[in-house]
């Protein structure tokens, strides 16, 4: 039998200190015992603690042209990642602070069962982003962090700052 795991899937800067905080909280309240924790990272973004796997980052800030040459090559080496995680662990759950290398993972494992929550990132006030909108679709639980989002996600739940 496999054993339960959570993806915590995550990005660079903002979206990895929020799921550091978000993670050291999970453990303190010991409601989580028996899990192993999964990371699913942007750019060797790795958190010690977990057994992680790197993604490319989605999209290059700087060079759509860049964007568009890296898809097949992030797909593939994604698609290779989520097939490893299958065969190692039951994926219970996900939780990610975004980006948009959370939208495939999170399809995936919602189709194999598994729980999504998604937290949009602390620095949105009065702009949904682009995997919020996404994952708002998605995910079986929604948070914002700022009261101004729920203008954007009626069906959000308002969860306060990492």
């Amino acid at each position: 039998m496999k054993p339960e795991a959570i993806l915590l899937i995550y990005g660079e800067g903002g979206h990895k200190a929020q799921m550091v905080r978000l993670l050291s909280r999970l453990l303190e309240t010991g409601k989580c015992s028996g899990v192993q924790w999964i990371g699913l990272c942007e750019n060797k973004q790795e958190i010690k603690s977990l057994t992680n796997f790197s993604l490319l980052p989605v999209r290059d800030k700087h060079s759509r042209k860049s964007t568009i040459c890296n898809i097949p090559g992030n797909l593939w080496l994604c698609c290779k990642f989520l097939a490893k995680i299958q065969r190692t662990w039951k994926v219970k759950g996900v939780i990610s602070t975004g980006p948009a290398i959370a939208i495939l993972p999170s399809l995936f494992f919602k189709l194999l069962g598994a729980r999504i929550v998604f937290i949009e990132t602390w620095c949105r006030f009065e702009t949904r982003s682009w995997t919020g909108r996404a994952m708002y679709r998605i995910a079986d639980r929604f948070y914002i962090q700022n009261d101004e989002q729920k203008q954007y996600y009626s069906g959000a739940i308002f969860g306060g700052l990492l």
